[in-house]
């Protein structure tokens, strides 16, 4: 299964890392990365994707609360939490999340979560 994907990370460093890690993944084929919520919003709603890739702790909003919104929008895509802190996980799974990585992940921990998930 061939999967559409966007990824938000605020931290400019994270966000370049993760996207060359996750546009390196066999699975998925089209992958859009953001750094600001209002623009990843914007881009979701005109554009369905399979997989969304959320940091949590963001300047301009949370990844729970954003994971919420898309889920309105979007209801069949799929959450995966990237974050620098395992303080939200309980909150993640609330909202659906198929997964919760901690940073600095790698290729391998987002193959299993993508595997458990198709």
């Amino acid at each position: 299964q061939i999967m559409k994907a966007v990824l938000i990370d605020d931290n400019d460093v994270c966000l370049e890392t993760e996207s060359i890690i996750i546009q390196d993944i066999d699975e998925i084929d089209e992958l859009h990365s953001f750094q600001y919520t209002a623009d990843l919003l914007d881009y979701l709603s005109t554009t369905p994707v399979d997989i969304a890739f959320l940091d949590i702790i963001m300047d301009d909003s949370d990844g729970i609360s954003l994971a919420m919104e898309i889920k309105r929008m979007q209801p069949d895509c799929k959450i995966v939490f990237i974050s620098s802190s395992r303080d939200f996980a309980l909150e993640a799974f609330q909202v659906y999340a198929s997964g919760y990585l901690l940073k600095p992940v790698t290729k391998d921990e987002i193959i299993n979560v993508l595997n458990n998930i198709i």
